[in-house]
């Protein structure tokens, strides 16, 4: 807007037809000392009527316009007062005519807050205009020299002609000629390096932004696998109608997509398990984004923005309120390049932190954009994934909250949420999800035509090339029974009909086929789908040559996934395999698996990018290690064997010289110690307090005591010198209950002489709980990493064809702290590693031991804050 534009729209509100003369006499002479002298007075009579309100409310707008008024001012436009007066006039008029009803003042007052709130992008918009400020006045200063050097020997040229005689005009245009020349070339190469000094900014705008906005990112730390989650519930709808009856059969969700103001801007959505919501949450996300598209006509504003998060009861990363924040916060960043230099400036002051780790800063950055976007949208599907319910109340009741303060404080229907989950009884009595209308209940007959239009989709693949050209030779009627009988066992389960064409697929003859697409012989239950499944992997693999091998990978692998206390990348599991724990060797080169893990791990698992393997479903975790080939406490066992271990062999290359610690970094050697050392404590506990009955199995449990006694003994004897010997004062007289059910056992002395050593460990103060907590181990650690580090990159060659990247993966930068998820996540470069750990210490810790904010706070206040909202049902 220029300033004729600004007169313009100045005087036009002057000339209203509903503006009295009066009212106008008083807009036309009002000034910002007038508005303060109003503002002082109405102050001091409700001081002494003892009405005060809290009237700071107002004055991040009065400080934003005065700051427009001396910009204004300072640029020579010679109507400022005039503007301005038309600004501070409806400021005076509007306090002192609701001054007499508090509600009104009150509302008033809000208004001009959330006005004034604009200014918290103030600073740093500024300050990010800096760069272009800078540029502008250089390019000035360069003007300025230009014409003082070149504009006025041409008008004394110029002179010379008008006032000389005829000889003098002849050499003086012999002169202007020549003078001309060099002139003309002098103004060529000043446009020229206008141009490039133009060019040169542009592209380190450019550059600026993308490390502001890759530097947020970095530090809001969102899981990385969101797309990749949507990807697979794209690739999931290969029928083009699927879902799309969820828009025909129930207004209240088209409503709450599409109208201005929808009667209900908080949705849940629930419906029973493997009924294939997710599927129906990808298919919302993918609408609303097409809604705001030329292409659909914009039902929706072309503006308007979806969030989305995929909560998954597996994966640490997903499954908390800060997770979802995280993810979220992501997505607005990603989607919204002018509110960047405003995170930046919160990551870098107010956030504080190397990463994003408490709820309440990231609150605060979300609120941002809710409060600057014209409309949002928010799906969150699998709510009843979250690690407790306490994690799912903390979600529901904010984004309920937001809404509730985006209705009535900025525009209903600004800020849309929908909760997808299965149903869960106790919520609608804590009345904090949304009720009545805006609970959409799903049927058990809605996707029927979805789960018939997969099925018949998927036939075709029953032909396809095998070992004969025909596949199984299917006849029409055999094609018709197939997706009768699937559709019939399926009832609402989406995921039934998806598990029973895997498992019919699987089938080795087309007899054996038949047989099982007969109604009575489809299992009935997902359980006894899961084992089929497992069992099917087994037969296949058993096949194989060496095939007991296979099939024992198999179990090693699968019970790996699903007993791990994070979760393990492909690469960490090639490690696992790789390691020797009795010649206390690991060879990547010839004991790493060749084959991608769907050859060994079937239908049951699914790849995400970046070497993530997912469990097809939340419901098979409990099948697949409750079943007759995998048993999950004995699996458990084996990995806490393993990182004892593992840990030994870990302690002994303090003694590599740097030619051998480089050679074994190179071989692979200390692929497993980000996991080992962060989780061997963990293990140890869920042994003792969840799994002791494994020692009293009749079949394997004195041979589990065995290997457990010895890979103790073995640990004790590595690492005694820094075990704590001194007994830990809540230990000396009664140990746990569940460590004394195993007083009879072999190895019971040294598992308490150890359980003192981590219950000690686990009592000190943060930093050191941040660490391995073994002196042996914290410096092997750190110096396999430098030589990492210092050596090899991604691409370097590990062994003949192998890379490093092969052994360690993508990210070789790794934090130290074993208590932030950048110490097995780490960063593709050494100078985001050193950004992370400059920022890492903050004073102010929770004082509850949470796992929410585990790298405290930078003021008191804002811990505070973080313990009121999370822990004082605790503290109480």
């Amino acid at each position: 807007m220029d300033m004729e534009e600004l007169l313009v729209l100045a005087e036009k509100f002057g000339t209203w037809d509903l503006l009295k003369s009066q009212d106008k006499k008083l807009f036309e002479s009002s000034s910002y000392e007038d508005v303060q002298q109003d503002l002082n007075v109405i102050q001091s009579q409700r001081e002494i009527t003892k009405t005060m309100m809290n009237m700071k409310r107002i004055y991040p707008f009065l400080t934003g316009m005065t700051h427009l008024e001396k910009v204004l001012t300072s640029i020579g436009f010679q109507y400022t007062a005039k503007v301005t007066a038309y600004v501070w006039g409806p400021v005076r008029f509007l306090v002192k005519t609701t001054n007499i009803t508090d509600r009104a003042f009150d509302k008033v007052l809000e208004i001009y807050e959330r006005l004034g709130m604009w200014q918290k992008l103030y600073v740093p918009t500024w300050k990010a205009f800096n760069h272009t400020f800078e540029h502008l006045a250089n390019s000035l200063e360069r003007h300025g020299r230009f014409i003082r050097a070149h504009g006025s020997s041409s008008l004394d040229l110029q002179a010379n002609l008008e006032q000389g005689d005829e000889f003098v005009r002849e050499e003086s245009q012999l002169n202007i000629r020549q003078d001309w020349g060099d002139t003309k070339e002098e103004f060529y190469r000043y446009c020229n390096d206008i141009n490039n000094s133009r060019n040169q900014f542009e592209e380190n705008e450019r550059s600026r932004k993308e490390d502001d906005k890759k530097n947020v990112i970095t530090w809001i730390s969102a899981s990385k696998k969101t797309q990749s989650i949507h990807k697979k519930s794209q690739d999931t709808r290969i029928c083009p109608d699927t879902g799309r009856w969820l828009f025909r059969r129930y207004s209240e969700v088209t409503d709450w997509m599409k109208e201005d103001q929808p009667p209900e801007p908080a949705i849940w959505l629930h419906g029973s398990k493997g009924f294939g919501k997710t599927v129906l949450a990808s298919l919302l996300i993918d609408e609303l984004k097409e809604l705001c598209t030329e292409k659909k006509k914009y039902p929706i504003p072309r503006e308007s923005k979806t969030y989305y998060f995929y909560c998954q009861e597996e994966d640490p990363e997903h499954r908390t309120f800060l997770d979802i924040l995280k993810g979220i916060l992501y997505q607005m960043v990603n989607a919204d390049e002018d509110l960047v230099p405003f995170c930046v400036e919160y990551a870098v002051s107010g956030g504080g932190s190397t990463n994003l780790s408490n709820p309440e800063n990231a609150q605060a950055l979300i609120e941002t954009f809710f409060e600057y976007n014209s409309r949002q949208y928010i799906i969150i599907d699998g709510l009843d994934e979250c690690e407790n319910i306490d994690e799912i109340r903390q979600t529901a009741n904010y984004f309920m909250e937001q809404i509730r303060e985006c209705d009535s404080q900025i525009r209903q229907g600004q800020l849309r949420v929908m909760f997808i989950s299965q149903p869960m009884p106790g919520l609608p009595e804590d009345m904090i999800m949304p009720e009545d209308d805006a609970c959409v209940q799903l049927k058990s007959n809605d996707n029927a035509d979805d789960i018939r239009a997969y099925v018949k989709k998927r036939v075709p693949e029953f032909s396809k090339t095998r070992a004969t050209c025909s596949g199984f030779n299917l006849s029409e009627d055999d094609k018709e029974q197939i997706e009768s009988n699937i559709c019939c066992r399926s009832e609402d389960m989406f995921l039934y009909a998806y598990l029973a064409i895997e498992y019919l697929l699987q089938q080795p003859t087309k007899e054996m086929l038949l047989e099982k697409i007969k109604q009575e012989m489809l299992p009935k239950e997902l359980s006894q789908l899961y084992e089929k499944l497992l069992g099917t992997v087994k037969t296949e693999l058993l096949q194989l040559a060496d095939g007991e091998a296979h099939w024992q990978i198999a179990k090693l692998l699968l019970g790996w996934l699903v007993c791990a206390k994070r979760s393990l990348r492909w690469h960490e599991m090639q490690s696992i395999l790789s390691y020797d724990p009795v010649n206390q060797t690991v060879d990547f080169d010839n004991k790493m698996l060749r084959q991608n893990a769907k050859k060994y791990l079937g239908s049951l698992v699914y790849v995400l990018d970046g070497g993530h393997i997912r469990i097809i479903h939340s419901t098979a975790r409990r099948y697949i290690v409750q079943n007759e080939h995998i048993n999950g406490q004995a699996v458990q066992c084996e990995l806490t064997i393993l990182c004892l271990r593992y840990l030994c062999l870990l302690s002994l290359s303090n003694g590599y010289d740097e030619h051998e610690r480089r050679d074994k970094t190179k071989l692979g050697w200390f692929s497993f110690q980000d996991y080992a050392c962060a989780q061997w404590e963990s293990h140890i506990v869920t042994m003792v307090m969840e799994y002791s009955d494994l020692f009293s199995d009749g079949h394997h449990g004195r041979e589990y005591e065995e290997k457990f006694d010895s890979a103790l003994q073995s640990f004790i004897e590595t690492h005694r010198a820094n075990l704590t010997k001194e007994p830990h004062p809540d230990l000396e007289q009664t140990p746990p209950e569940q460590l004394s059910r195993l007083s009879g056992l072999s190895f019971y002395e040294n598992l308490r002489f150890l359980w003192n050593h981590i219950y000690t460990h686990q009592q000190e103060t943060y930093d050191v709980r941040n660490t391995v907590g073994i002196a042996q181990l914290d410096a092997a650690l750190q110096n396999n990493r430098s030589a990492l580090e210092e050596n090899f990159t991604p691409n370097s060659e590990a062994c003949l064809n192998d890379t490093i990247e092969d052994y360690y993966g993508p990210n070789l930068f790794k934090c130290k702290r074993v208590l932030c998820k950048f110490f097995y996540h780490g960063f593709d470069s050494k100078k985001d590693r050193e950004t992370h750990d400059r920022r890492h210490d903050r004073p102010f810790r929770c004082p509850v031991n949470c796992d929410l904010a585990p790298i405290g706070f930078t003021s008191s206040k804002d811990m505070e804050r973080h313990v009121a909202a999370v822990h004082m049902q605790h503290l109480s």
